[in-house]
């Protein structure tokens, strides 16, 4: 076997879009958010649930955190969302990373769980329904089906929560 057909036999498998987005929704640093709810003013602690409102304007490459609420079906979220801007509304809960070299601790999001989208030719907010995956080559789990159902409870726009399952 030559050295060539060794090198593509162990290549990496290739990444998709809707692979990428996951991954990057897993490694979301919240230390640049005020740690606060946007709606009531509750500082944060580790394992409270919230919805974070994650946004990539479509020249970068990186999701950002722009704010968290607390996950009450009572808390308002973001109702008008920008063009030029892929949005996403994320339900999870509040983790800790560490770097022990540094003895540094910062809040990340952890389980994220994308409720809603906003593309970027759009001003408005498409609801993700639990059986519908955020990209044609993911197929979610029943748990995270599960996870949807239970976060699209939690998200509340215009002062109404969600009834329709799907793009409403």
């Amino acid at each position: 076997m030559s050295r060539d057909s060794e090198q593509h036999a162990t290549a990496p498998a290739a990444r998709t879009p809707a692979g990428d987005i996951i991954t990057d929704l897993d490694q979301l640093s919240l230390a640049a958010t005020s740690r606060t709810c946007q709606h009531c003013g509750r500082s944060f602690i580790e394992g409270d649930d919230v919805v974070a409102y994650v946004h990539k304007p479509a020249e970068q490459r990186i999701y950002e955190v722009g704010h968290c609420v607390c996950a009450h079906a009572e808390h308002r979220q973001q109702e008008v969302f920008t063009l030029g801007v892929h949005e996403l509304m994320v339900t999870g809960r509040i983790g800790v990373a560490s770097d022990a070299a540094t003895q540094s601790t910062w809040p990340i999001l952890i389980d994220p769980v994308p409720v809603g989208v906003s593309a970027p030719a759009t001003t408005t907010i498409r609801w993700l329904p639990p059986e519908t995956p955020l990209a044609e080559q993911v197929v979610p789990t029943a748990t995270q089906r599960q996870q949807r159902r239970t976060a699209r409870t939690q998200v509340t726009v215009g002062g109404h929560q969600p009834t329709v399952e799907g793009d409403d």
